[in-house]
């Protein structure tokens, strides 16, 4: 049921011109839309505990790797870049969902634009992260898997990179595809058919407001 009709009928069953009435009414449009924006938000919250949960384990790897092979100058410079390269990412994704977190509507004298603001702030904070997502993924992917192969290789692989770069190659080229994949899938899971559905929310106010 689209939240035009819910209004329509949450008004049809009160009466005009009642304060406890309107106040109700007020309070049960705020939990639907509160509800759907919860809904529609789910998977980009999944995202943001799956994502922030394995940058903790790719800290502690990268850690892990600095402090037993410290005395391996190539192999430490290869973690201290991993650790610098997801810093920022971790920063950004912490603020901008720890706000999406926390946003609730701002009671203002028309309940209707309220709302509205409301669900435009969660659009907006969703899009400015899904935006800033898409810009740094474009060197965080190949450069992350780059530092991964290479990590693997000097560590595990008798003679390294130099011994055997054609196989790195092939496993850096594997691992970027495979990335590519896993990272279209989660955008358009997790951030575009989320904002989409935001909008479809912000468009019943517009067509409210215009019918009346």
């Amino acid at each position: 049921m689209s939240t035009l009709e819910e209004l329509k009928k949450i008004w049809e069953q009160k009466q005009d011109g009642d304060t406890i009435t309107a106040t109700y009414t007020q309070a049960s449009l705020e939990k639907i839309i509160r509800a759907r924006v919860k809904k529609h938000t789910k998977n980009a919250f999944q995202y943001f505990w799956a994502s922030f949960t394995l940058q903790i384990i790719v800290y502690s790897l990268l850690s892990h790797v600095m402090i037993k092979y410290g005395h391996d100058k190539p192999i430490l410079y290869f973690a201290i870049a991993g650790v610098l390269l997801f810093i920022p990412f971790t920063i950004m994704l912490m603020r901008k969902f720890k706000k999406l977190a926390t946003e609730k509507p701002v009671q203002e004298e028309n309940a209707d634009a309220s709302l509205y603001d409301y669900v435009l702030r969660q659009q907006t904070l969703l899009q400015s992260f899904y935006t800033f997502k898409k810009w740094y993924e474009l060197f965080l992917t190949p450069l992350s898997c780059a530092i991964g192969g290479s990590l693997v290789f000097e560590l595990y692989v008798p003679g390294g990179i130099t011994e055997h770069w054609r196989g790195a190659v092939f496993a850096f080229v594997i691992s970027l595809i495979s990335c590519i994949a896993a990272i279209y899938s989660e955008n358009k899971k997790s951030f575009i058919q989320p904002i989409q559905q935001l909008q479809n929310i912000l468009d019943e106010f517009k067509q409210k407001e215009e019918l009346e």
